[in-house]
């Protein structure tokens, strides 16, 4: 990490962003080199007006204003050659992207509490076959335990979580 503590906030708060930010860019232009331009493009204005950030806001809806009029100015650049549906269009989709990635963002912190009201074996379940990709097989050896222990606990684990998500949403959450 930078010994500069504003860029390392800049890159904590930028990487923890990145793919959404790119998914949202790619959303508003017609293909994945004009999303990466404009996500380059983008990227460089967000560094130097990062001054301009409020800490404690959302890092997202910042960026993605800036994705969006960099997207923008790239469709006025490319308006000849492309067939296109107009700026209310693109606005809209804009809108509708955006309060997407933040139910889903929202969806993801919510996912982070369920996951850490789990019993420690549970998280290391979770550990093991999401984080490092093992087998069925390879978590009951570690836990000293039968496959079908593991698929079943996973299963249940699974279903808790998403239980805990929906009930996070809209209101407190609670893994019994």
């Amino acid at each position: 990490m930078p010994d500069d503590p504003k860029v390392a906030e800049f890159l904590k708060l930028y990487t923890s962003h990145e793919v959404r930010l790119r998914a949202f860019a790619l959303s508003l232009v017609r293909g994945w080199t004009d999303a990466e331009e404009v996500v380059q493009q983008a990227s460089l204005v967000m560094w130097q007006k990062f001054g301009s950030f409020q800490l404690g806001t959302s890092f997202f809806s910042w960026a993605a204003k800036i994705v969006h009029l960099t997207a923008k100015d790239l469709r006025k650049r490319h308006r000849r050659e492309m067939v296109h549906f107009g700026d209310e269009f693109a606005e809209l989709v804009a809108q509708e992207t955006n309060a997407a990635a933040e139910e889903l963002a929202e969806r993801e912190r919510v996912l982070s509490e369920c996951i850490t009201k789990l019993k420690p074996k549970h998280r290391t379940m979770l550990d093991l076959r999401y984080k490092e990709d093992s087998s069925g097989e390879r978590i009951a050896e570690v836990l000293g335990t039968s496959a079908d222990a593991v698929y079943q606990s996973l299963a249940r684990i699974r279903k808790a979580l998403f239980d805990c998500v929906n009930r996070g949403m809209g209101r407190g959450s609670e893994i019994v």
